[in-house]
This record gives C-alpha cells, sequence and structure tokens, in this order.
C-alpha cells in the first residue's frame, strides 16, 4: 500500500516554517498543540516528513543535480544546459528546490521527534518506537544529501517555534556525525520489516550507514554495515536484473527503500519524471511511429555520455544489464500504414538505435525494413573527441528502468512508478570497495563478482567476465561497475565526487562540462533563496568560489 495518504493542510502549515525562512506569521501551534498528541495526528505528520522524499528520488531536480554534468551523461535535446555545462549559479532551480525541500523535511522530522513524548499513554510502544526511528531515518537522508551538495550546512535539530533570520555554518563532519547517530538510534527503533511497503526498516538504516559510513571513508564499519544487510537473508539479488525495473518490477526482494508513487495524481501530483526525462524523440519522422504511452513521453532532457556508450558496448558480449535497463529497440505502433517503409509490418521493429557503430552494408540492407541510428549518427565522430552530439541530442538509447504503461495520455510527463532509492546490489559494492580501500581486495572481488555473476548472459560468459585478481579491483573497475550497475539511479555525481575523480573524469568524458568545470564546483552554491533571507550575511557566507 502507498504510504503517503492525503496530507493535512495543517500538516503543510507546519512545514513551512523552516529555520532559515522568513514566514512572516506561524500559524503552527493552536493545530499543534492539539493535534500531536494522538496516534492519527502522529501518523499523518510522519507521512509529512515521507513526502518531501518525492521532490528528489523522481524529480528533475535530483537527476540534475546527481547526473548532469558527469562522466555519463550530458544534455539531451530538451535538457537544462546550465548543469550540464557547469554555468550554473546560485539562483539555479535545482539549488533552491533541494535546499528549501530537504530542510522542511526535517523542520517535519524535528516536529515529529520533539513531540512524540507527547503522545497518548495508551498507544503501542512499538508504534511510537518506529515512528520515532522513521523520523530519524528521514532526517539522517536530506541532512546526507545536503551535505554531499553543500558541505557545512545549518544543522537544525530542534522544532522551531519563532522566525529566524540567522544561520550558522555547521562544519560538514559534525552533520555526518549527527547523521550517523541518528542512523544508530533508528537502527535499535526500527522493526524488521512494515506493515506498509515504503516505511523505512531497521535494514534501511543499517543501509544508509553503510553508505554514511563509505563516504566519509570510514571503511571498517562501511564494510560491517554492509555486510550486516547482505547477511540478514531479508533481500535477495534478483536473478535477472531484468526484473527491478518499470511498474512490474515494484516491491520485490532486493530493494532495501523506495520512495513510492500512487497511479491517484492527488496522492502523489508530482509524480516519477523519469519516464519521460530520459526518452529520445522516437516518433519524430521515424517511419512506422508515433508517440504512445507504454514508450514514454521523450523529454530528452538526459543524453547518455559517448562514454558510457562506450563502457555499454564494450560489455555487451557478456554483460546483460544494458539491454534489460535501456531501450534501444522500438516496434512499429503507427496502424496508419502511409508512412511505412515499403517492407515495414506493423508490431516489427521500426527503430534501432545502437550504443555503437553498424556498417553500412547492414544499413542498406536493412533499409526498406527499419530505421538505424547508431552511434556515429547521434555523436560526431569527426569531432575532435568524437563525442560532440549531432543536432539537438533529439535520439539516443533510452532507460527504461521507470517506465509506466498506466499514465493517462501520450502526453503526460509524471508516472507513478517508485523510484528505487537504496537496493542490496549496492551494499555489494559498498563492500567490495570497502574492503578494497582497507586492503582486503582478495575478500572485496568476492562481492564484486557477485554482481557480475547475476549480471552475465550465462554462467560461461561469466566466467570469462569475474576478477580473478585481487589486483584488478580498483577505483576505476568498481566506477565502472557501478556505472554499469546503477545507472541513472541518481549516484554518479555523489560517487565522482567521493572517489576524487569529479573534475578529472568530466574534463576526460564530458564535453559540454570539460571547458567550465574547476575546484569550485566540488561543492554547490549555497541557493540565493537562502542567502537573500538571512541577516547575518558576514557570518553565513556563500560557499568559496560563488
Amino acid at each position: 500500500m502507498k504510504i503517503i495518504k492525503t496530507i493535512l493542510l495543517s500538516l503543510f502549515a507546519i512545514s513551512l516554517l523552516v529555520s532559515c525562512s522568513l514566514e512572516e506569521e506561524n500559524v503552527r501551534m493552536p493545530v499543534a498543540d492539539d493535534y500531536y498528541t494522538t496516534e492519527e495526528g502522529f501518523k499523518n505528520l510522519i507521512n509529512s516528513c515521507y513526502s518531501y522524499t518525492r521532490n528528489f528520488w523522481g524529480s528533475k531536480h535530483g537527476w540534475r543535480l546527481h547526473m548532469m554534468g558527469t562522466d555519463l551523461w550530458i544534455n539531451g535535446g530538451d535538457g537544462q544546459t546550465i548543469y550540464g555545462l557547469y554555468t550554473f549559479t546560485p539562483s539555479a532551480d535545482a539549488f533552491s528546490g533541494v535546499w528549501d525541500n530537504f530542510y522542511l523535511g526535517i523542520t517535519a522530522c524535528n516536529t515529529l521527534l520533539g513531540r512524540i513524548g507527547n503522545f497518548d499513554s495508551e498507544l503501542v510502544e512499538s508504534v511510537k518506537n518506529s515512528l520515532t526511528g522513521e523520523a530519524l531515518f528521514l532526517r539522517a537522508l536530506y541532512y546526507h544529501v545536503l551535505a554531499m551538495n553543500f558541505g557545512d550546512v545549518p544543522l537544525v535539530l530542534d522544532e522551531v517555534h519563532s522566525v529566524q533570520t540567522t544561520a550558522i555554518h555547521t562544519p560538514v563532519a559534525e552533520v555526518y556525525e549527527q547523521a550517523i547517530e541518528d542512523l544508530l538510534e533508528a537502527e535499535t527503533l526500527l522493526p524488521d520489516t512494515q506493515d506498509e511497503y515504503g516505511r523505512a526498516t531497521k535494514y534501511a538504516a543499517q543501509a544508509l550507514l553503510a553508505r554514511i559510513y563509505l563516504w566519509t571513508e570510514n571503511y571498517e564499519k562501511a564494510t560491517e554495515y554492509a555486510k550486516k544487510v547482505i547477511d540478514s537473508n531479508a533481500f535477495e539479488l534478483l536473478p535477472d536484473f531484468a526484473d527491478l525495473w518499470g511498474y512490474s518490477g515494484q516491491k520485490n526482494k532486493e530493494i532495501i527503500f523506495a520512495v513510492t508513487y500512487s497511479e491517484d495524481l492527488k496522492l502523489s501530483p508530482s509524480g516519477n519524471e523519469g519516464q519521460a526525462l530520459f526518452n529520445g524523440r522516437y516518433e519524430n519522422n521515424i517511419p512506422g511511429m508515433i508517440r504512445d504511452i507504454p514508450y514514454g513521453r521523450p523529454y530528452r532532457n538526459f543524453m547518455p555520455s559517448r562514454y558510457f556508450m562506450n563502457l555499454a558496448a564494450q560489455n555487451l558480449w557478456w554483460d546483460s544489464r544494458f539491454n534489460k535497463s535501456f531501450r534501444t529497440v522500438w516496434l512499429t505502433n503507427n496502424p496508419d500504414k502511409t508512412s511505412y517503409l515499403p517492407e515495414q509490418q506493423f508490431g516489427d521493429t521500426a527503430l534501432w538505435v545502437p550504443p555503437f557503430a553498424v556498417s553500412e552494408e547492414v544499413k542498406v540492407a536493412k533499409q526498406n525494413k527499419y530505421t538505424i541510428y547508431d552511434i556515429d549518427d547521434y555523436f560526431d565522430a569527426s569531432s575532435p573527441h568524437g563525442e560532440e552530439k549531432i543536432g539537438k541530442g533529439e535520439l539516443f538509447p533510452s532507460i527504461t528502468k521507470w517506465d509506466d504503461p498506466n499514465r493517462a495520455t501520450v502526453s503526460a510527463v509524471n508516472g507513478s512508478t517508485d523510484f528505487i532509492v537504496i537496493r542490496l546490489a549496492e551494499m555489494y559494492l559498498i563492500a567490495a570497495e570497502a574492503l578494497m580501500k582497507s586492503g582486503k581486495a582478495d575478500e572485496g572481488i568476492i562481492y564484486f563478482n557477485r554482481l557480475r555473476q547475476r549480471a552475465a548472459w550465462t554462467p560461461e560468459l561469466y566466467e570469462q567476465a569475474k576478477l580473478d585478481n585481487p589486483n584488478e579491483l580498483t577505483i576505476d573497475t568498481i566506477l565502472s561497475e557501478r556505472a554499469l550497475e546503477l545507472n541513472a539511479e541518481m549516484h554518479r555525481w555523489p560517487d565522482l565526487k567521493r572517489t576524487g575523480r569529479l573534475i578529472e573524469r568530466v574534463k576526460a568524458y564530458n564535453y559540454e562540462g570539460r571547458p567550465n568545470i574547476s575546484e569550485k564546483h566540488l561543492l554547490r552554491p549555497i541557493p540565493t533563496t537562502m542567502m537573500d533571507r538571512i541577516t547575518n550575511k558576514d557570518e553565513f557566507t556563500q560557499n568559496p568560489g560563488w
């Protein structure tokens, strides 16, 4: 069951006043004092705490911050150029969208944590513990994203009762110490399972601890917590990578924590935009093709880089993950046969967009049956690095991870497919990396190879693709594996920053960002919406270089 029900208007009123915003009227207290003493009140409040996840995971803001301008993704024909080119300023909407949204979420969490002691004495203790643990988990999750992007940020841990016009920077190390403290407590309070899908569990807290310990370079703890989740046997790697994705792939045994969406737009009006943002113009002057619901709306915001297409193509001989999470073939769906090629049939292949070059002989042989648009058609092989997109980046292989056949119309942008925030495969990658960093690559390679085993087309091909020598387990190998396993799941920008490879990789593989990226881009600018509101600007300064 989707966890976000109708959010009461009073809850939004409570969330609107955050520690650093300057709302003039505090309308919360009369409602809060009466309402947040009951089970109903607290359950609606925790739903409000969860609602802020949707403005990041499944939202263009999240993808712009955590994927665009990396080695894997460039702007498509309708992309927001500033993020890929590193020409953004503090006024860019993705920064304010994430900052303001997560501090609203933190405010909601703080309200629950500060008032949970007022709970009716008749309430079951386990319910109280779970609500507390969920709020701690979400607060840690929100602070993790803020610290990754902005560095030193205000650390607000108490409910706000009055207008605040000042703020102070809390060192990023202290922010992470608090996030870890929250998660360690949440681990003790949260149940192993929840009645409602999408709520945080003990294992979600452990998995987020593994992720944060890796980020903070505590490799012993990262290994410990990744192994806790793996060894719990509460989750399993699905035998087929394809079963993770699309509308039918929701609520599977590999998911540790997901942001849920509903087909009812009244319950989740923003929706998951993934089904649209990664689509090329499959219907644009392609014989036999029209826009339809199964193939999604072609918003073409995000286009895979040539570097990633080359990486995928180099591994296609053994690795099934690209084929099972990208669309390269579209079937004829236009009932109007006047647009068909001479030998084209309804339901047959209409368009093939592979991540490699196709010989001229093959193109000529198939020209009366379907359209071929290969890597040298969507990238300019004659350009200095062979990576500049041709035209506006209209057509390219498209992600299928958030396919949604249940959209109301062909023009609908928002889908109802859930967004997987943490899944078991990431724990294997964390264990592999942390063990390698700890000088235990011989053990780390076991966790690394487990994912290759699942990804391989056949057991025989796995034997050829697996790593046999622990010396082969390097940061570059792990980054390639994370690209193939976790692509478009909002990991790449954090991965490159965490490993110290962001500037190096963008300069090497992203022609859009190459001329502009610099050291200042390792931190995002504090948004103008924040800087304009505070009164202690001499003390609370903008991030360096901005």
